[in-house]
């Protein structure tokens, strides 16, 4: 017969599965009801209001009772807190946890005066740069047209002694080409300045005065003159020698006869044809202006003249007429030779406004440096 296990008491009870289940009974085994007439009293409530929510310094707030009471603050400080609380005042007493955050908090709104004081100096900057652009620019032509004028007036000696060849009635061939060699340092220090003076002036930028420019007008003015002046010296000097050089080649009739044969007198005929239908293009080419007329005219004259003396003089070889073949012989050489001797006429004309020209040259050079210079 088996021993029935002793009851246990409620002392050495602990627990079971039924009960761990909530299946057992709440009275088995001495236990008992929990009491309801136990009454927790709240905290006690303050009569003054707290303006504001716990602020973020206060979390690590150190307290002499230790975490507990720093909690406990913390709640009541929750609890007597009233709703009519602004966002602002939950965050107006942060301030930066570590020295170098206190520092950039501290000073944050000091920059704003730096920073404006920056842009203010930066705009200072840039409008005196843009100011100081058109000064600068001015400088720059002021140093490159007094260099080319400088230059020009250097080479002008030498182009007056040029010029004194070429309106020279005796001066050779190889004379003439020597000359035009001595005029091209004259003519490209002219292109230089030429090209230099005739370019606009640059446009100002924003906020920046043009007067450095209206400064160099009285010089530019001069300057524009004087290569104005040279165009007309160079126009003068090739129109001499285009002119010489059409005379020269001009009026270049065959020996003439008084008497002459059949066959002479046909090749004769054909020469003088020849040499009159040359010399009519030639005078049609010779310049105009004031220095070449009378004489231009002389030379249209003869033409005129060969073209009705040639059939003449054919006529009293033909009919061995040796007294008017003759004259007639005479008189075309005569005026051919007295239009080649006065050929220094027009060129001597040239030469006095050619040397007008290189005294005016200089006058309106020296006038646009020292211009120039008190422009500075």
């Amino acid at each position: 017969m088996s021993t029935r296990p002793p009851k246990r008491t409620t002392d050495d009870y602990r627990s079971s599965l039924l009960e761990m289940l909530g299946m057992a009974s709440p009275y088995e085994h001495g236990i008992t009801k929990a009491r309801t007439d136990i009454a927790i009293a709240p905290p006690p409530r303050s009569t003054e209001t707290e303006s504001r929510f716990p602020s973020i310094t206060d979390l690590p707030r150190e307290t002499s009772d230790g975490e507990t009471a720093v909690t406990a603050g913390l709640v009541q400080r929750l609890w007597q807190a009233t709703e009519a609380v602004d966002q602002e005042l939950i965050i107006e007493d942060w301030g930066p946890e570590s020295p170098l955050d206190r520092t950039v908090g501290r000073y944050r709104w000091a920059w704003w005066p730096v920073l404006l004081g920056v842009l203010v100096i930066g705009i200072v900057l840039v409008i005196s740069n843009l100011r100081g652009i058109p000064v600068s620019q001015a400088a720059d032509l002021r140093a490159d047209w007094t260099a080319a004028a400088a230059n020009l007036e250097s080479s002008i000696p030498a182009a007056r002694d040029a010029a004194e060849v070429i309106t020279s009635p005796s001066a050779l061939p190889e004379q003439l080409a020597e000359a035009r060699n001595s005029l091209i340092t004259f003519d490209s220090s002219a292109a230089t300045l030429r090209s230099l003076v005739s370019r606009p002036f640059p446009t100002p930028p924003p906020l920046a005065s043009g007067n450095a420019f209206d400064a160099l007008k009285p010089a530019q003015a001069d300057l524009q003159a004087g290569t104005q002046t040279v165009n007309e010296i160079q126009d003068l000097l090739s129109d001499a020698i285009t002119y010489r050089s059409l005379i020269e080649g001009s009026f270049q009739l065959p020996p003439l006869p008084i008497v002459a044969d059949e066959v002479t007198l046909s090749n004769l005929g054909e020469q003088i044809a020849t040499a009159v239908s040359s010399t009519r293009a030639a005078v049609r080419q010779l310049p105009i202006g004031p220095s070449f007329d009378t004489h231009r005219t002389t030379a249209q004259a003869i033409v005129t003249r060969l073209e009705s003396w040639q059939a003449a003089y054919l006529d009293a070889l033909r009919l061995s007429d040796i007294d008017a073949a003759t004259a007639l012989k005479t008189e075309i050489s005569d005026r051919i030779i007295g239009l080649r001797n006065t050929v220094s006429e027009p060129l001597g004309l040239v030469a006095t406004e050619v040397s007008a020209g290189f005294d005016e040259l200089g006058v309106l050079l020296d006038g646009a440096i020292a211009d120039l210079a008190a422009s500075e």
